[in-house]
Order: structure tokens, then sequence, then C-alpha cells
């Protein structure tokens, strides 16, 4: 498959299904289908291992051609009666009508075979491949979808290397323990970050956004390191406080002024959904300690979140309730869609960095589109002089990023 220039576009056009609640719309249906007539079928989760390191090593532009040919070879494998798509990340979601496990294996074992002929770029795709089958692995579209996730972890888990933090100055790697999370919340080393985020009409510096760190011999793990294994370990909403707590704290000693960007991990946005956490606690903490609910923006990384849009919008409804201001966050890419903005109408939207980096006229379109429904626009990832032009020419309202400030650990 030969082309000068592979776009987002491209890879949305060229995946099957190009929206990740579109594909969950029609496996509901596929499963009612079934449920009716009393028949099997069958899923296959396909996850691209090694994309985040193509990304890394040799950029996007090389990470999406991957997806392209997996696309390809999964297009190439199925049935014309079977539906594939993109899902998360980097996996692809293929449903198998009438297919029971012996006909999921089948196909399968045919895929397996195939992604491991792929070469892109000299970069060998390595893929986890789990399946399951209706009714014998779940009764229900969520809990299928839930079993093949259960699975998948698995199977990284055991083929897979762990998952590693890089101290800076030793430059040595080691496994983020259950004994470093612990030790991290006795020692009181888990610790708030603050980064800026730059008004553009006011050109001035008026909130910050609060990231989550574990101090780690002087150095700072972000949140991206350990928040898997602090959701593996039901730590979330201890982790939560105590950012909580030391970021009003900050707010009260004068270190910190201005508006404050909570930024919740879609761990914590899906407990909301479920009804499993409430923030009616977090407005109380707030209001004791003089900080206005409408001084705090609740940041949604809707891109990564599983709950239903229905359930997303109660959520969003509720945040406003308490007074709270709503940003969307990493708009335009894995699990967005027009549908839950359009549907959940945040205050603000801001722009996943990878347009920034890699599509910037469909970023034009895409701030332009939003300026125009009256959406308030943050662009995220703003690391150089020209990003931060840029972002002032599109007309977006807030610009956030290394150039304008990284985040920091206050003393």
């Amino acid at each position: 498959m030969a082309r000068e220039c592979l776009t987002l576009l491209d890879l949305y056009k060229e995946t099957f299904i190009p929206d990740t609640q579109c594909l969950r719309d029609i496996l509901k249906k596929v499963f009612y289908f079934h449920e009716r007539k009393g028949r099997e079928f069958s899923l296959i989760l396909v996850d691209i291992d090694n994309l985040r390191q193509i990304n890394r090593e040799k950029g996007y532009f090389v990470g999406n051609k991957v997806l392209l040919f997996a696309a390809d070879t999964i297009g190439n494998s199925i049935r014309k009666s079977d539906i594939a798509g993109k899902y998360k990340s980097g996996s692809f979601l293929i449903i198998l009508p009438e297919t029971d496990k012996k006909g999921a294996k089948v196909v399968s074992d045919r895929l397996a075979k195939r992604l491991a002929d792929i070469q892109v770029e000299e970069c060998s795709v390595s893929a986890t491949i789990t399946s399951c089958s209706y009714p014998e692995d779940g009764e229900s579209p969520e809990e299928l979808l839930n079993f093949l996730e259960e699975q998948t972890a698995k199977a990284k888990g055991k083929n897979k290397p762990i998952i590693t933090i890089e101290n800076f100055r030793t430059q040595k790697k080691r496994e983020i323990t259950t004994w470093d999370l612990i030790s991290a919340i006795e020692e009181n080393r888990v610790v708030p970050a603050f980064q800026p985020i730059l008004n553009l009409k006011k050109d001035s510096i008026e909130s910050y956004e609060v990231l989550m760190r574990i101090e780690d011999q002087g150095d700072y793990i972000p949140a991206m390191a350990f928040i898997d294994k602090v959701y593996e370990l039901s730590l979330l909403t201890v982790f939560e406080e105590i950012i909580l707590d030391k970021a009003i704290n900050a707010w009260l000693t004068g270190k910190i002024s201005g508006k404050l960007f909570f930024n919740m991990p879609s761990y914590f946005v899906n407990y909301l959904a479920k009804g499993k956490v409430k923030l009616e606690d977090f407005k109380k903490e707030l209001t004791k300690a003089g900080i206005p609910a409408e001084d705090v923006v609740i940041e949604i990384p809707e891109s990564k979140i599983t709950a239903t849009t229905e359930e997303l919008v109660e959520v969003v409804n509720n945040i406003r309730a308490l007074g709270f201001k709503v940003a969307v966050d990493d708009f335009g890419v894995e699990n967005s869609s027009i549908e839950r903005l359009l549907k959940t109408k945040p205050d603000i939207v801001k722009i996943d960095g990878f347009f920034l980096k890699e599509e910037r006229n469909m970023l034009r379109w895409i701030v332009k589109g939003l300026k125009r429904l009256g959406y308030v626009v943050a662009m995220e990832h703003v690391e150089k002089a020209e990003d931060l032009e840029l972002a002032k020419k599109l007309g977006a309202d807030y610009a956030q990023g290394f150039y304008i400030g990284k985040p920091e650990v206050l003393a």
C-alpha cells in the first residue's frame, strides 16, 4: 500500500467504522438480533502492542501507517458480513455475526499469522489478539467488551514488558510496584503540579491545571506512568483526595492564584458515571477553603471514557449543578465524538496536541467549527513560539504547553 502522504483523515476513512461510539451502537444492534434469535456471535479485539513505542521513536506518521496496514490486513482476513472498526487507541474491534468460539479462533489465528508478517518502515508489528463469544462470555455488550479488555490486559501482562518509569538522573528503569505507591502515600510524596494556562485574549496567566505527580529522588513521575496501577489497587480516590487537599493548601497560602483546572482521570469520571463517587464532598472542601465553585473547572478526558453518552451527560449536569465549569480534555482523538460534544455542551474544549503536531490543516477546521458553535477553545501542547502564534491566529481563547510553562511542583 503505497502513498505519498498519510493523514488522520486517511486513517479514519480506511479503518472501516470511524467512530468508537458508532461501533458500540452497531454492536448493540448485533447483540439484540442474536439475543432475539437465540444465536451465538463473537468478538475479536486486536491491540497493537508497540504502537506507542513506534509513535515515540518514529513519529505519528509511521504509527498511523502501522494502523493502516493493520486495518488492511484485518479487512482482508474477515468475511464481508463481519464488521470491523477502530476501537480504543491502537486497537480494532471485529464483530463476527453467527460465529461460535471455534470460528472466532480460526479468524484470530489467521490474523495473528498475517499481522506478524507486517513490516512498516523497518518496524515489526506486534499485536495482542483476544476473543469472546455470546452468550458464554457475557450477556450484554458491555459485559463482552469488559471481558475482552480484561483478557487483553492479562495477555499483555504475560507477554509485554512491565510499565516502567525513568529516573532522569541515573537513566535506569524500574517497575512501578504496589510498594512504590503505598510508600509514596505514607511518605507524603504524592504531590500536585501546576501548569499555567495562558488567556490569549488578555495575554495573561489566570488559570492553572492541577496534575498528579509522585516525587521520586528529586524527580517527579507523571500520572500516566502509575495511574493504571493506582486504579488496579483501588487507590484512586485516596490519591485524588491528597491532590485536592494539597492544591487547596497551595491556593490558601498564596502560592497559586486564579482559576484551577482539575484533570479528572478517566477512571474517576467513570466512577462518577456509575455513582461510585460523588463531587459533593469535593465542593464542601473548596467552600470551606473559600474557593468559589465558579473558579474551578473540572476537566473530563472524554477521549478515554467508556461511559455511555447518556451517563456522561448526567455527569456533566451534576458537575454544573454544583457550580463548577466543565472542560472536555484531549478533544478529537480516541473516543471523542461530535455527538458527545453537542450533548454535553462543555464550557471549554481543549483540543488534543496531536493536531498541532501532525494535522495543522485539520486543526484550522476544528477551531473554526468550534468557535462557530460558540465554544471557548483551548489549544494544548503549545511548545514553540510558532505554536503560540498559530493559536492566536486561529482565534483560540487559551493556550497550554511547555512554551507557556511546564508543570511545576511548588515547595
